[in-house]
């Protein structure tokens, strides 16, 4: 009799309680290590994100020793051949096959054929185009498929520019060049301080150039005058077929008023290979991420909006090249001063704070 109760004893399993005091301890522990392990995803992300944009220095950088001048951020020339700084730089990032099948005399445009540039010529610059690229990616982005789809009306640009609708497509870039600061943004930087003469980046754009004409000297490393290591090459700016607001969250029509998301992500420059990712005349945007009619005060993580506001997914700020090849992780509430200080190349402010 006292064998058998003793085997029953042992035999005996968890209660109820204890079962549910054991499930508790490991949910509180899992609670406990999920925000390490996504910190630490997100610290391997943002490492990987400085590496792209190491590479990409280093890409601009060869290309400055090689043709003493920095690529410009878009060149349209008289017969209306559109390029950008995403194809100049692909032999300097070990793409060099990809830069052999891409024609820098035929515009990466649907309509080109019509302006008489080779059909097939422009089906492989687009093919090219269309390459999704590593280097160009930041791993935080969200989607793995965010394909870019610009669609320009006429005189969307600027007066006259483009002269009629124009499309393309591209892969995306999560990166963009920095062309300057302006309007209520450059307002409210320089308020009760000397306003800079030149309020340009490291980068310019070159219109109306002659056929054929490939490079412009007017972005070489020499006319940076406020600094290299102070002074930005790229920044962040999440590109694809999104137009995100404060905290990650995508726009609606609403948001965008008079606008809407079509047209905002049709004129974005959201592609590594387009040529509206080659400027960004920073105007900064609200601080809830909608459209304001001429900018804003906020310079980071706000909006993700050709010349409104660089943007990332890494949380507290957004990461940027800095003309000497270093990277820079600046906060979200940098004041509007320090950043358009970073900006300008050749602004003379007094101090970066």
């Amino acid at each position: 009799m006292s064998g058998r109760i003793q085997s029953r004893r042992r035999r005996r399993g968890f209660t109820l309680v204890e079962l549910l005091v054991v499930i508790a301890i490991i949910g509180i522990l899992i609670a406990l290590l999920l925000p390490a392990v996504q910190a630490a995803r997100e610290a391997a992300r943002r490492a990987q994100c400085s590496n792209n944009l190491k590479q990409l220095g280093l890409g601009l950088l060869n290309y400055e020793d090689t043709f003493k001048t920095l690529p410009f951020g878009f060149l349209v020339t008289g017969d209306f051949n559109i390029q950008c700084w995403g194809t100049r730089i692909l032999p300097f990032i070990e793409q060099t096959p990809l830069y052999d099948r891409y024609d820098s005399r035929v515009p990466t445009i649907n309509e080109g054929a019509g302006l008489g540039f080779p059909a097939a010529v422009i089906a492989s610059n687009m093919a090219v185009i269309n390459t999704k690229l590593d280097a160009f990616i930041c791993p935080s982005a969200p989607g793995s498929d965010r394909y870019y789809t610009a669609n320009v009306p006429a005189g969307a640009i600027s007066t006259g520019m483009p002269p009629f609708n124009i499309s393309w497509s591209a892969a995306p870039s999560d990166y963009c060049v920095s062309s300057g600061v302006r309007s209520t943004f450059r307002t409210l930087a320089y308020a009760g301080k000397p306003a800079p003469t030149d309020a340009g980046g490291s980068i310019r754009v070159y219109a109306n150039a002659p056929p054929l004409y490939t490079d412009t000297n007017t972005s070489r490393l020499s006319d940076i005058l406020d600094g290299t290591s102070n002074t930005i090459l790229l920044g962040e700016r999440v590109g694809g077929n999104a137009i995100y607001l404060k905290g990650g969250r995508p726009a609606t029509d609403a948001d965008l008023t008079p606008y809407t998301v079509a047209i905002a992500i049709g004129v974005n420059g959201g592609g590594w290979g387009d040529f509206l990712n080659g400027e960004h005349w920073h105007s900064g945007a609200l601080y809830d991420g909608r459209y304001g009619t001429s900018g804003g005060p906020c310079g980071i993580n706000c909006n993700n909006g050709r010349g409104l506001s660089y943007y990332s997914f890494h949380p507290g700020g957004a990461q940027f090249l800095m003309c000497d090849g270093s990277v820079q992780f600046l906060s979200e509430t940098i004041a509007q001063y320090a950043l358009a200080a970073r900006i300008t190349r050749a602004g003379g402010e007094a101090s970066l704070e």
